[in-house]
């Protein structure tokens, strides 16, 4: 072994721990993500090729469907080919239903007689009457054996024959929500369209893959319009359905842990670089007695792969373990069949590759810098280090250059909603902005201790702006650590904010009130309801809408006032002006509508004992069936007990708190009282979907902000070893120990001060542009919400990770005797 090397190993292992310790986490994220996207890629499969078993081939029947009859033709010719042993036409169907007792819409198909199915509970429908449900659908409708279902006829509304449930189905993830028997499918009110065609092959054929192409190609001869795929087709075909985000899974578990791996590769250049610094003298001693400029940088580097190699391998256990306890809990909390995780080859190899190589890669400029060693600077007195010099012109020109194009090219795709410009823009503009932060952040800095010093009165801070000139290049690297950490987090905390509000405006465009009954006699009942924040009550009359075709509909007209929605309505348009109304979305429907929809439709209100009201009216979906909101009555005698309830719901409203309210209101008002809730179940869908997405992203970043946070500590503790002298001589001026671990403490804290400056502007438009470049400004205004309370929770937490790093290298520093540190050893 090189004896450098082993020098160098003996006098550094401990200095190393915290910079395998950030390889080590930035590996095992990458490892994670990959067995994680492994175990999903085949729960897919597997679920995939469970609902194609028991089938050859697979005709789709959608190119068939312009003559009824041909599905069923079609499916007695194949049935009639030699090697076919079974041919069995697939039928679907959709229609609403009252199902346990409750609304809702209801999927049926015809079980495929060679699908291989458990039964947890019962058995397959065979009558007219019976029906099989998936055990998803029956948890979702607390079905069980034996209960009833019963769909109802989409053109007049009437109920249909019940279905009785005997079966509950396990292990079918794509399939219809329920199966019944042909003839339960011809009982069905709705037509019924065909899907498919099933194809098992004859005897010792089944399954034989050069008999499925020959199947195949006489298929196709009968009926060249259809599309039949074979088994092996149809796996690859519902795989390419069901796991269509696996890609996208990939591409955003490896571009986080992409991030990761940069930031680490920051903190181990950062960690060799200054390792380097602390063994000058020892470097030039070696050089003195004979050891070679390439001895040392290949030291140097050798010295950064074992490191790689040891930090990639503790990564890839560490992925393992991770991976195995989320693969575990998702089997427990969230699927059942979802695969188990196992550690895969691709996995390992690229987890030791990526580390070793970043490692090595890492440490290549401080191992030039150890092999431009002089033999001189051995005979050089110890003494505190010389400033490293200006600002790098060339350095911060380039970045200055990349800056302003990659931030350019980020506004230029939110004006032209080009998210993959924005990426790639967003990406540019942030190498840039680390280049030129060797020009910014010591200033910052120093200018922040100055000010500190003034404010304060105290010496400390005036110490940490003078080693801001003094050591700049130290500085911007430990603050690029933190810097990449808050620009992403902000960057998706304020995207998420900014796409929750444009939702918001939009959502409260469409629906300016969350939910409507056509009755009061709700009020006490949802007020008591936790997801209600308030409800006024409308007052109204019973009236007729008369088109000017003289088409008529019964109505109830209502009218409120400004202040009694004021704290109702989401915008404060939502009242039609004199001479105009909103129409509920009922008077566009049925076989003789009042309106026409995209029109705006002149009617006449009637109502006994009461003047004929003529008004403009325009559709407003989130009314309930047959309301008619007016400005004025003109006179009319409106009554509180003939109108109706209007509710707001809180913004966390969950979907399931939104139920339970539709729910007290049909228990209330009765099932045939008109009522509305959409407009909160699609504004909590919604917040849910967003607040799930950032959690997700939130969970995925802390990888890379653990990477830096560890970055400041290992840089921080690193420096120790080149500023005891400096410690030493503040000592010997009178400095106390807690002056000197709060020159640490100050340093870091102000550090993470800039870092939340710069990273906290940058998120912001990052944000910003991040949502605006992903909608069309024709679809929906993106409006910039700044979610203050949770900023303010970021940069808290960045100022106590900054302290909590800063801890362990202050009190080192804090320990230095005044004679230990002015020795020349």
């Amino acid at each position: 072994m090189n004896p450098v090397l082993r020098a160098n190993l003996r006098s550094g292992g401990t200095r190393l721990f915290a910079a395998g310790a950030a390889i080590a986490v930035a590996v095992a994220f990458v490892v994670t993500s990959l067995l994680m996207v492994d175990a999903f890629s085949r729960t897919m499969e597997s679920q995939a090729e469970a609902e194609a078993a028991g089938a050859d081939l697979m005709v789709e029947v959608s190119g068939l469907v312009d003559d009824p009859e041909a599905p069923a033709a079609l499916a007695e010719q194949v049935q009639d080919l030699d090697d076919v042993g079974d041919a069995q036409l697939i039928r679907s169907a959709f229609a609403p239903a009252e199902i346990g007792g409750r609304d809702g819409f209801l999927g049926v198909s015809e079980l495929p007689e060679h699908l291989p199915v458990e039964f947890p509970e019962g058995r397959a429908a065979e009558a007219a009457d019976e029906i099989t449900v998936t055990e998803q659908f029956a948890d979702a409708y607390d079905l069980t054996v034996g209960d009833a279902v019963t769909p109802e006829d989409p053109a007049t509304g009437d109920a249909g024959d019940p279905y009785t449930v005997v079966g509950l189905i396990s292990g079918i993830q794509r399939a219809g929500s329920a199966f019944v028997s042909s003839a339960g499918m011809d009982a069905f009110p709705e037509e019924a369209f065909p899907e498919s065609i099933r194809v098992v092959l004859a005897d010792t054929l089944h399954g034989d893959a050069g008999a499925q192409r020959i199947v195949q190609d006489q298929i196709l001869e009968l009926a060249p319009e259809a599309s039949v795929l074979t088994h092996e087709e149809i796996v690859e075909a519902w795989l390419e359905d069901l796991s269509g985000t696996s890609d996208i899974l990939v591409t955003i578990g490896l571009g986080f842990g992409a991030i990761a791996v940069f930031v680490a590769g920051l903190v181990i250049t950062n960690t060799f670089g200054v390792l380097v610094a602390s063994r000058m003298s020892t470097l030039a001693l070696l050089r003195a007695v004979g050891a070679t400029a390439r001895q040392l940088k290949q030291a140097t580097l050798t010295e950064g792969a074992l490191l790689g190699i040891v930090g990639s391998a503790v990564g890839v256990v560490l992925g393992y373990g991770a991976a195995y306890g989320l693969g575990t809990a998702a089997q427990a909390l969230w699927l059942e069949d979802f695969a188990s995780v196992r550690l895969t080859a691709v996995a390992v190899v690229m987890g030791l590759a990526l580390g070793t190589v970043v490692t090595a890669a890492a440490s290549l400029f401080p191992a030039l810098r150890a092999g431009r060693t002089s033999p001189m600077q051995a005979l050089r007195p110890a003494d505190v280090a010389p400033a490293e010099g200006g600002v790098p012109r060339v350095r911060t020109t380039i970045g200055a250059v990349l800056a302003v194009l990659g931030l350019g090219s980020v506004a230029a795709a939110a004006a032209l909603t080009s998210p993959l410009l924005g990426v790639a823009g967003a990406t540019l503009g942030f190498l840039g902005v680390l280049l030129a932060a060797r020009a910014i952040v010591p200033a910052v800095v120093r200018g922040l201790g100055l000010l500190l010093a003034r404010i304060t009165g105290g010496e400390v801070p005036r110490l940490v702006a003078q080693n801001a000139r003094q050591t700049p290049g130290r500085l911007t690297t430990t603050t690029s650590a933190l810097l990449i950490g808050v620009t992403l987090v902000v960057t998706m905390t304020v995207g998420a904010a900014t796409a929750q509000r444009s939702l918001d405006e939009e959502q409260a465009d469409r629906y300016p009130v969350d939910a409507a009954v056509a009755s009061t006699d709700v009020g006490a009942a949802v007020d008591a309801e936790d997801a209600v924040t308030g409800s006024a009550t409308v007052p109204g009359e019973p009236a007729e809408v008369t088109a000017e075709d003289g088409t008529e509909a019964p109505a109830q007209v209502v009218a409120a006032s400004t202040e009694t929605v004021a704290g109702i309505a989401r915008r404060d348009d939502l009242l039609p002006e004199p001479g105009q109304a909103l129409l509920s979305a009922s008077f566009y429907e049925g076989e003789q509508p009042v309106a026409q929809w995209g029109e705006t439709a002149t009617v006449t209100l009637k109502a006994a004992g009461e003047e004929p009201l003529q008004v403009q009216g325009e559709m407003a979906g989130w009314l309930p069936s047959g309301t008619v909101v007016v400005s004025s009555a003109a006179g009319w005698d409106l009554q509180e007990a003939e109108g109706q309830t209007w509710m707001r719901f809180s913004d966390t409203a969950t979907v399931d708190e939104v139920m339970q309210v539709s729910g007290t209101l049909t228990d209330v008002a009765g099932e045939e009282t008109p009522a509305t809730v959409e407009a909160a179940l699609s504004r909590a869908s919604i917040s849910g979907v967003i607040d799930t997405v950032l959690l997700v992203v939130l969970i995925l970043l802390a990888a890379s902000v653990v990477v830096a946070v560890i970055g400041v500590s290992n840089t921080l503790a690193l420096s120790v070893f080149e500023r005891r002298r400096e410690a030493a001589l503040l000592r010997a001026l009178g400095l106390s120990r807690g002056g000197v671990r709060r020159l640490v403490s100050t340093e870091a804290v102000l550090m993470a001060v800039v870092a939340l400056l710069l990273g906290g502007g940058l998120g912001v438009f990052f944000g910003w542009a991040g949502v605006t470049s992903l909608v069309a400004e024709d679809v929906m205004g993106v409006a910039l919400a700044v979610p203050w309370g949770r900023l303010g929770l970021i940069a808290a937490a960045a100022l106590a990770a900054a302290v909590v790093a800063s801890a362990l290298p202050a009190r080192a520093l804090g320990r230095t005797q005044p004679a230990a540190g002015l020795s020349q050893e």
